[in-house]
């Protein structure tokens, strides 16, 4: 119950952090006191002077978190005037599309990092295979996420692909450590004597003890998939909750911009401190 009670304490207080941090750097960033909508040749003296009290009323953040919180309480999370719809209308078309692609790019991922780590950590003298994995693995993670989402809309890719080129690397280099680790271990090497098949020391003797940490490694890649989402679906013009917080910024968007960053951070903050307890929980067995 106090673990429970300090990780809960943990990401509600990052939450809140993540939400004033978001709309203050909206708020004070250059040009936030313009509105394009103003140079609308349409609009009358009326409308303007209606805009600008209302961009007013949005850069009070005192203001613009009571009103918020207040309508939290009733699960309302406000209205989006740079989309002209509900926030969480909007949050909820657009979820299912950053979910699915947060599934399949870690499901890929997970599959062939660990994949191609439990070769390395198996035949650790093929040297070369081991080297030509790190060296690629280095590559990926030097490029940036926006770069590679760039190259692969060129070509064609998918939002998914990148997610995966993303993630992938990542997984392998946790992973390749926490086997060859494992392999490495006495009781292993004495089951290899005594004939007991590969692909049972494989899941017994390797990936079970490991079980903890490997678990923790797929958590701390969904933190990392979180945050590479954005940049990736802004330019693969992916319709997910990536490409609505980077729309959400350029129009500083308050309430729309706060609620996906609560969102974020919450995503963010539990996949870390699963990643966390999981990891003390195997230090301490």
């Amino acid at each position: 119950m106090h673990l429970l009670a300090k990780y809960g304490a943990r990401i509600l207080a990052l939450m809140i952090i993540a939400a004033v941090a978001s709309a203050a750097l909206a708020r004070y960033a250059p040009g936030a006191e313009s509105d394009t909508r103003e140079l609308d040749p349409r609009l009358g003296a009326e409308t303007v002077a209606a805009l600008r009290a209302q961009a007013e009323a949005q850069h009070n953040l005192a203001a613009f978190f009571l009103t918020y919180f207040r309508g939290l309480l009733h699960l309302e999370l406000g209205f989006s005037e740079s989309q002209n719809a509900p926030v969480k209308e909007l949050i909820a078309e657009r979820a299912s599309t950053t979910f699915r692609e947060l599934v399949l790019a870690l499901a890929g991922g997970l599959s062939a990092g660990i994949g191609l780590a439990i070769l390395a950590a198996r035949f650790r003298r093929a040297y070369l295979y081991d080297a030509g994995c790190a060296v690629l693995a280095g590559v990926l993670l030097s490029v940036p996420a926006a770069l590679l989402a760039y190259v692969c809309l060129a070509v064609g890719g998918s939002s998914t692909l990148v997610l995966l080129l993303v993630l992938t690397p990542r997984i392998f280099l946790f992973s390749r450590n926490i086997l060859a680790q494992a392999y490495g271990a006495t009781h292993v090497q004495m089951a290899r004597a005594r004939g007991v098949p590969e692909l049972r020391i494989l899941v017994a003797h390797v990936l079970r003890p490991v079980s903890g940490s490997m678990l923790a490694v797929a958590a701390a890649a969904v933190s990392i998939g979180i945050g590479a989402a954005i940049p990736i679906e802004a330019i693969c013009d992916t319709a997910g909750l990536g490409r609505l917080a980077w729309q959400a910024a350029l129009a500083r968007d308050l309430p729309l911009l706060v609620n996906l960053m609560i969102l974020v951070a919450l995503a963010t903050t539990f996949a870390m401190a699963l990643a966390e307890f999981l990891a003390s929980h195997e230090a301490e067995s």
